[in-house]
């Protein structure tokens, strides 16, 4: 969870050594999912050497994301992420948020 009113999902996708390129090339397709059709307010992915991070974020209490796991495209990502990640995915959680008064 994030700040009053917004929801939050950080995501941190550990890479193998060497699938730098490869997390670039599937990056560079964009999410696997019409983010129109979604209630993200907000979407960054950040890529290191060893890991990608995942940020989403809604506003109000709404779940970040919701992706259907019967969808084809999110099959066909899941795949193609599978041979560049060296361990399943994990969630992130925020201890520390501050944020400048208006």
């Amino acid at each position: 969870s994030g700040g009053a009113g917004v929801s939050r999902l950080v995501v941190v996708v550990p890479l193998k050594d060497g699938a730098r390129k490869r997390a670039e090339e599937l990056l560079d397709l964009g999410p696997p999912f019409d983010i129109d059709k979604t209630h993200l307010k907000r979407h960054a992915v950040w890529l290191t050497e060893h890991e990608v991070i995942f940020d989403f974020e809604t506003p109000g209490t709404e779940p970040p994301i919701e992706l259907s796991a019967e969808d084809p495209t999110l099959h066909a990502a899941s795949r193609a992420w599978h041979e560049a990640m060296a361990g399943a995915p994990r969630k992130a959680q925020q201890v520390f948020s501050w944020e400048r008064g208006s």
